[in-house]
């Protein structure tokens, strides 16, 4: 029992508290005690009060502005429907369109008809077969030819995409620790990376007017610039493999028997500033109220003192 109680412990909170009473009363307790002296217990604590909210308006402000401070839910990834093998039969209607893998054409035939991409993707033993999203890493402009496979405003995503990585963390992470359909992440292998919808993205070669248009036009648009963001994410299960003793483990492979798991998702653009601006409204409505006091205040000194010099 002795053990017990003296692995307890609430220093931690004990000094947190002490830091955020003597940080009051430091900053904000010396302001006040100064202005009091000088003013009036009532006054004094009015002044102060304005000024610690005209502050936090502005510090919230700047908070809203750069997404710093308090901060809400950050964007992410919601799965909304696991698809097997057939995405005409899918919930959401905006992922029927999309094809199956054997649709597409293969990373192979793009290499046999460019040698200069095929030496980028050397193949034989020991080595990863290339898929289409590796090969728009390296070549962009084979997406114009892919979109002729892609339903409208559907695009592949590269391998090196931040929105695949991303994208398939989150299905990788749902299909074992939620869904439980795979053991580990090893079980299956990630095939290709969907995407549809989410922000324009401003064009590279933009000048100053350009992009100061370009971020008028996006937020008069709607939905003020955050149309709904879609991406799908398919996988299938490898193909049972025993590592020979001695050798590096074989490299992840498919098995075209099992069937293509369809992850399909939208994105969770969160509440990242709402903290940020709920400080700023309430710290400026605080703000106008304490200064329309102060000027009613000055009104009725102002015709006091008029008064007493009329007498006078």
């Amino acid at each position: 029992m002795y053990h017990l109680i003296s692995a307890l412990t609430w220093d931690p909170g004990v000094r947190g508290v002490l830091t955020v009473v003597v940080a009051v009363l430091v900053l904000m307790g010396s302001m006040y005690l100064i202005l009091a002296t000088n003013s009036g217990s009532r006054l004094g604590f009015l002044l102060a009060l304005t000024g610690l909210m005209g502050w936090m308006t502005i510090m919230g402000l700047v908070w809203s502005i750069y997404g710093i401070g308090k901060q809400g839910g950050l964007p992410k990834w919601e799965v909304t429907e696991l698809n097997f093998d057939d995405l005409r039969q899918a919930g959401s209607e905006v992922a029927r369109g999309l094809p199956e893998p054997e649709d597409l054409p293969s990373a192979a035939s793009f290499l046999d008809a460019d040698p200069a991409l095929k030496k980028q993707f050397p193949g034989g033993p020991g080595l990863k077969a290339p898929s289409l999203g590796d090969l728009l890493g390296v070549k962009p402009e084979l997406e114009e030819t892919l979109q002729e496979d892609l339903p409208p405003g559907w695009e592949l995503l590269a391998t090196s995409d931040p929105q695949t990585g991303e994208a398939s963390a989150t299905a990788s992470s749902f299909l074992v620790t939620e869904r439980k359909l795979f053991e580990k992440q090893t079980d299956f292998v990630v095939l290709e990376t969907f995407s549809k919808g989410g922000k324009t993205q401003l064009a590279a070669d933009a000048d100053l007017l350009g992009r100061a248009w370009f971020k008028v036009k996006r937020v008069l648009t709607w939905p003020l610039g955050h149309p709904t963001h879609y991406g799908v994410v398919q996988v299938q299960r490898v193909v049972p493999q025993e590592p020979e003793p001695g050798q590096p483990p074989p490299l992840p492979r498919a098995d075209p028997d099992q069937p293509v798991v369809s992850v399909i998702m939208v994105r969770d653009l969160g509440q990242k500033r709402l903290p940020s601006v709920g400080v700023t409204i309430f710290s400026g409505l605080v703000f106008a109220i304490c200064c329309n006091s102060l000027h009613r205040r000055d009104k009725l000194v102002a015709t006091a003192r008029s008064a007493a010099l009329v007498k006078a």
